[in-house]
């Protein structure tokens, strides 16, 4: 393996020490692996919490407990247009966490190619609480969308997993995936669902799923959420995803590192020790 290609045992135990759980670093063993299985192996303990720990369930139960006293209110106000919620999908109804798992494992990062297999797999199962909340939605008549950024050829797959796992969905039209054409991100799509409704709730994992938030400032996307602290647990019903998202885009000022070397220097100069 070619000297720079490779992570040597004092670059791992200085990057990865707290997510690889070496305890015999000490002892004459020696680890080595490419920057990009180092890249992937970063992952490893958010997922871990992600997966197996009691407080990644109680979030997500915790916000479809809040929504389903939130909806009670709102079903006994009178209202012209139909109520609607918006949910996005991926962490916020369904759980694509194998996936991460999967790419851990190979020491390989996000792909399109990947992304598609793992989506027509139609597997991913529903987070804690979001059939209950959803299913209860639907019985009293309101509108359900939801607008997702896997893409418009991923429907019919997105659409049969959502029923496999007892997700109400209410029409076609109602799952708003992303198109080649629209630019906005998920503005476009919200504003069609504000045309049509009463949209009362959004739901999601990523700051994006509510309103427009930086991606190349960390700065600006904390100062957004303070300007919008009030809506949250009201309108917007945020859940836990320390996997991926819009947060790590910030940290590389908009714009992912060339390299794997790179987002490991630029992830670690962020710690504030």
């Amino acid at each position: 393996m070619k000297r720079k290609n490779a992570l040597s045992l004092l670059a791992v135990a200085t990057a990865i020490f707290a997510m690889t759980g070496c305890s015999n670093l000490g002892k004459d063993e020696k680890v080595t692996m490419t920057y990009n299985h180092a890249s992937a192996r970063e992952n490893l303990m958010a997922t871990n919490w992600y997966q197996t720990s009691g407080e990644a369930r109680a979030l997500y139960i915790q916000g479809y407990n809040v929504a389903t006293e939130r909806l009670k209110t709102y079903l006994k106000t009178p209202h012209k247009k139909p109520y609607s919620i918006v949910l996005d999908l991926d962490e916020t109804v369904i759980d694509n966490s194998p996936y991460q798992a999967e790419n851990i494992l190979r020491g390989e990062s996000f792909s399109s190619k990947t992304w598609n297999d793992w989506v027509n797999m139609k597997s991913a199962k529903a987070v804690p609480g979001a059939k209950e909340f959803l299913q209860f939605a639907d019985k009293n008549g309101v509108k359900i969308f939801y607008i997702s950024d896997r893409d418009d050829t991923q429907l019919e797959a997105t659409i049969e997993n959502l029923k496999a796992e007892g997700i109400p969905v209410q029409s076609k039209d109602n799952v708003l995936l992303k198109t080649k054409d629209d630019k906005s991100g998920k503005v476009n799509r919200r504003e069609y669902v504000k045309k049509h409704t009463d949209l009362i709730m959004l739901f999601g994992d990523n700051l994006s799923d509510f309103d427009v938030f930086s991606s190349s400032s960390i700065d600006e996307r904390n100062n957004r959420v303070d300007e919008l602290q009030k809506e949250f647990g009201d309108k917007f019903i945020l859940f836990p995803n320390p996997m991926y998202g819009a947060f790590e885009k910030a940290i590389y000022s908009g714009k992912f590192p060339a390299t794997d070397k790179e987002k490991t220097e630029v992830r670690i100069n962020h710690l504030r020790s």
